[in-house]
């Protein structure tokens, strides 16, 4: 595997190649473990399972976001799963339905559910169960059945709302307006709080807009980097606006995730979604294994927070920052006018010097495990790039 993260942090080549072999190694190992677990715990669970493993369906299917965060939750928390393993089936069988791979149906009792490739999200409190057959669904709620086929899907309340709006110049994700992830998600952070879902005091034509933006800079400027976003990024939660400040996060448990506050200079909505997409690139990374040798927890000062932070942290920081610097370093190269404003050139230095200053304190504590060593080498020779003259 080390020959293979030769360009993990920023891909040297079209159609992500490397991110896909990394996360056919994550999904092998997911399913294996799920399948192992849900035998001993979860009949039905493990039934489903197992049929899709027959058919091939399963790995796949693991990667998209909604399945994915259920999944390692209801594996991670042993006390959640007999609350989970309904709503894991059900996520299974509807992507596994849309994908044209359910052979049986599957009936749940009432939960939440989204269906973000159908912009909808299913409302528990009006229903009692739900049957996901392979060409649509049936639902059963207090005031009535009703049975919808995927080709023809016109919802109406009370069992639906509409939740996940889809913008035709953002292929790479989607904007959703309600979490699937089960946990309650704090930040790490000494001045964040957590994630409140939605637009703050912005409407969603602002925030596609941003978005838009975003798609177009990678698109002329790291396409390669777009391309494994297209691969991997499945859905981009809104957690308000701010007007001095922009704060970011994601999960090891919610990979495809990213939670982003919108900011008035859309530039940091750019970096923020290469920052945060960079984390998701580690976080599935570290499901093969550990990247450092000896205690991944140890703590150093930080040069870009003030708390000290565990060392795996710092690296996760140097990995994010690099192809942010790159970005602005190809602006500069193209005489794009964004980099006429006035506020540019000190962003760019301050960047530069946010990622030397991480990667001299890795390089100071590491010690690299044989599964990080490519991406040790490639991570010093693009801080020696960002640095020459």
């Amino acid at each position: 595997m080390t020959q293979l993260l030769a360009d993990l942090t920023l891909p040297l080549q079209p159609a992500a190649v490397t991110l896909r072999r990394v996360l056919s190694g994550v999904a092998h190992a997911h399913a294996q473990a799920l399948q192992q677990a849900a035998h001993r715990q979860d009949r039905a669970l493990a039934q489903l399972l197992a049929e899709l493993a027959d058919t091939g369906a399963l790995r796949p299917l693991l990667l998209r976001p909604t399945v994915s965060v259920l999944a390692r939750v209801w594996l991670a928390v042993p006390g959640q799963r007999s609350v989970l393993g309904n709503r894991l089936r059900a996520a299974l069988a509807v992507e596994a339905a849309l994908a044209g791979r359910l052979s049986q149906p599957v009936t749940v009792p009432a939960l939440p559910l989204g269906l973000p490739r159908l912009g909808l999200r299913l409302q528990s409190d009006a229903l009692e169960w739900l049957r996901i057959a392979p060409d649509g669904l049936e639902l059963q709620g207090t005031s009535g059945r009703e049975a919808l086929a995927f080709a023809d899907l016109t919802p109406t309340p009370p069992f639906w709302q509409a939740y996940l709006p889809v913008h035709p110049r953002l292929p790479l994700t989607q904007l959703a307006l309600a979490d699937d992830n089960p946990l309650p998600i704090f930040h790490d952070h000494p001045k964040r709080r957590g994630n409140v879902v939605g637009l703050g005091d912005a409407p969603v034509d602002t925030w596609l807009a941003q978005l838009v933006f975003a798609v177009d800079q990678l698109a002329t400027h790291l396409p390669a980097l777009l391309d494994e976003m297209r691969v991997f990024l499945g859905h981009i939660v809104p957690v308000g606006t701010l007007a001095e400040d922009h704060q970011s996060a994601s999960y090891p448990h919610a990979l495809g995730t990213i939670y982003l506050t919108l900011h008035p200079r859309p530039m940091m909505m750019l970096e923020a979604l290469i920052h945060e997409f960079q984390h998701n690139k580690l976080h599935a990374l570290l499901q093969l294994g550990p990247l450092l040798a000896g205690d991944e927890d140890l703590r150093v000062a930080s040069p870009l927070r003030s708390d000290p932070r565990p060392l795996r942290g710092v690296l996760l920081a140097a990995h994010a920052f690099l192809p942010v610097a790159e970005l602005y370093r190809r602006l500069v190269a193209a005489d794009d006018p964004m980099t006429r404003e006035h506020w540019f050139a000190e962003r760019f230095q301050e960047i530069r010097r946010m990622n030397r200053q991480a990667w001299q304190t890795v390089q100071t504590h590491a010690r690299w495990t044989p599964l990080a060593a490519g991406l040790a080498d490639e991570l010093a020779r693009l801080d020696g790039e960002l640095w020459a003259p």
